[in-house]
């Protein structure tokens, strides 16, 4: 088991970038697959699945968590045919932040305890706060959306899932994970 104080290793570059392309790919077809409901058409959709990002950066770093993130919501855009001018610069950069401030800030182990999941949870919220107003401007600027509107839609579509979702996966799936030594790296 990963003990409080080791230090996780780097992956090799392949390996790195495996984790980055499933973590990526996990990310858009969650978001596609449970995004049904549309709080403004073609833009905002209730998205159970908002947490994948900051549990791919918490469990596997900062940068698998960006690139979730970031490569995830684009690939669920076009996919889904919700791709707009914001997307590959807002979108990606905001929903990114929602795994990298994870990743930078919390560690697998956190999940081990009470205090822990509570760091996770404020955490991974903190980071929703600050990729719902990243993605607004977004929106404001190519027509899709009102800022104000789209602050409160994507307040109401993100932050509930990250704040209860992550700790809940994290708790679930932690433990086994490091009891079974299959968390050795970090990127």
């Amino acid at each position: 088991m990963v003990q409080q104080g080791t230090k996780l290793r780097r992956p090799d570059p392949f390996t790195g970038i495996a984790y980055m392309a499933v973590a990526s790919a996990v990310t858009g077809v969650g978001f596609l697959l449970t995004a049904p409901i549309p709080l403004i058409p073609g833009a905002i959709h209730w998205r159970v699945l908002a947490f994948l990002p900051c549990v791919f950066g918490i469990l596997y770093g900062p940068i698998i968590g960006f690139v979730s993130g970031a490569l995830g919501n684009t690939l669920w855009a076009l996919i889904g045919g919700y791709f707009n001018p914001a997307t590959p610069v807002f979108d990606l950069i905001g929903v990114g932040l929602t795994g990298l401030i994870p990743g930078l800030i919390c560690k697998p182990q956190d999940a081990s305890s009470s205090k822990g999941l509570l760091k996770i949870a404020l955490i991974s919220l903190l980071s929703g706060v600050v990729m719902v107003p990243i993605v607004a401007v977004g929106f404001d600027l190519v027509g899709v959306a009102p800022f104000g509107p789209a602050i409160v839609f994507l307040a109401l579509s993100d932050l509930p899932p990250i704040l209860i979702g992550t700790p809940l996966v994290m708790a679930a799936v932690t433990p086994p994970l490091l009891r079974r030594n299959l968390i050795k790296w970090r990127f």
